[in-house]
Order: C-alpha cells, then sequence, then structure tokens
C-alpha cells in the first residue's frame, strides 16, 4: 500500500532528484528506491548503530 506524504527538502537535493529522475518527472519512484536503499544499509548495521545514526541530526553543507 502506498501512502501520500509530503517533505520538506533542500533545493540541491530536489534538482539531483530531478536530474535523476530525467524527463517523466518520476520523483516519487526516485525518492522510494534511494530511502529503500538506505534502509537496507541501515538494517545490516548492528542495532545500537541504527538507533545513534536516527538520531544524529543531519549536517548541513
Amino acid at each position: 500500500m502506498r501512502i501520500r506524504t509530503q517533505l520538506i527538502i533542500e533545493d540541491e537535493i530536489m534538482q539531483k532528484i530531478d536530474e535523476i529522475a530525467g524527463e517523466k518527472h518520476r520523483r516519487a519512484i526516485v525518492v522510494e528506491t534511494a530511502l529503500r536503499e538506505y534502509i537496507a544499509r541501515e538494517e545490516l548495521k548492528p542495532k545500537a548503530k541504527v538507533a545513534a545514526t536516527l538520531k544524529t541530526p543531519a549536517k548541513k553543507h
């Protein structure tokens, strides 16, 4: 089941998503794929590291 949601994303990231999505602008597919890959990597880590990663604030560039 899919649900509709809204995200607040930095302009730089949105531009990269648009580059990857191409002409069809399938942003949702790009974001969903990236999140699935991230979740899969996080699930391979030991539980303590996963919890610490999720609590760490994102670095600003």
